[in-house]
């Protein structure tokens, strides 16, 4: 009875702990005036690609050949590009892909990374250095080259894009959840957990990856931007998304073409994404601060 009282203090005292260091991660995080107000445009960010069928003014694949290249007004905020398609509309249907292959290349990669770098951190010896064999030699291939053959091998869409990008991206998960378990396996609780009986995926699942995330999210906020740059360079080089769903690369490409006669068709695209991508890399350096602090702690 003794025994189970104290095993029940002690989890309280553990999530009591966690409560509270969650708080003040969270106070150091705010402090960063620029990481909240990056963190509060990526959620505006995510709701208007989930809404995008709600808040979207136009279907993206309307056009209207009598309302080219129109200028800014109140009935198209942003215009409307050489098929009379509404600015943004596009913007947002493209700010849905980018979030598409972004988030989800990113979930592909931490899910892979973490998998392998965690076991071959933990493990060590002959699966360390069979894992690690694979990650440098994938990491050996031109990431992009590498996109390209897969995008050209897999089609033109968004799901084939999503899994060319995250294709090779993953390995530099898979480094820093190698360095990050190496470094936290020999804490006492991990030896508490191995003294207990506990399987070495339990200890990895329970005790190592959360003593692990600190890194790893500052990796995850600037994995996401990555991957919507390599999107958006597909595009631009002719292997984006298939019209006619919009593709911000391609968007930004084409307005190019005018940006003497109708600016507006390079600028706003340009723009949103623009502060998409300092967004992430603004929460991204606000992580980095507190879990140094942390640290430094």
């Amino acid at each position: 009875m003794t025994t189970g009282a104290q095993t029940t203090s002690d989890l309280q005292s553990i999530m009591t702990k966690r409560r509270s260091m969650t708080k003040r991660l969270w106070y150091q995080f705010r402090r960063n005036k620029l990481a909240v107000l990056g963190l509060g445009f990526i959620v505006i960010l995510v709701l208007s690609a989930i809404f995008a069928p709600i808040i979207s003014p136009y279907p993206y694949w309307k056009t209207d050949l009598l309302n080219t290249y129109q200028s800014p007004s109140g009935v198209h905020w942003l215009g409307t590009d050489a098929d009379g398609r509404d600015v943004l509309t596009r913007i947002i249907w493209g700010l849905q892909s980018a979030c598409i292959v972004g988030f989800g290349a990113e979930v592909i990669e931490l899910t892979v990374g973490m998998m392998l770098g965690a076991i071959a951190g933990y493990v060590g010896g002959l699966a360390d250095n069979i894992l690690m064999r694979i990650v440098d030699t994938v990491y050996s291939f031109p990431s992009f080259l590498f996109s390209i053959i897969l995008v050209v091998m897999l089609g033109h869409n968004l799901w084939a894009i999503l899994i060319a990008v995250s294709a090779t991206s993953w390995v530099g998960m898979a480094r820093i959840a190698r360095s990050q378990v190496m470094r936290v396996r020999q804490g006492g609780y991990v030896e508490n957990a191995r003294s207990m009986g506990a399987s070495w995926w339990t200890i990895i699942r329970r005790y190592v990856l959360p003593n692990s995330m600190g890194p790893i999210l500052v990796a995850v906020s600037f994995g996401i931007p990555a991957n919507m740059m390599t999107e958006a360079g597909l595009s631009i080089v002719g292997l984006g998304i298939e019209p006619p769903r919009p593709d911000l690369g391609q968007m930004i490409f084409t307005g190019q073409d005018s940006i003497f006669g109708y600016p507006y068709l390079l600028w706003a695209p340009t723009l949103l994404f623009g502060i998409a991508l300092l967004s992430f890399t603004f929460v991204g350096d606000g992580l980095r601060e507190v879990f140094d602090i942390k640290s430094k702690r």
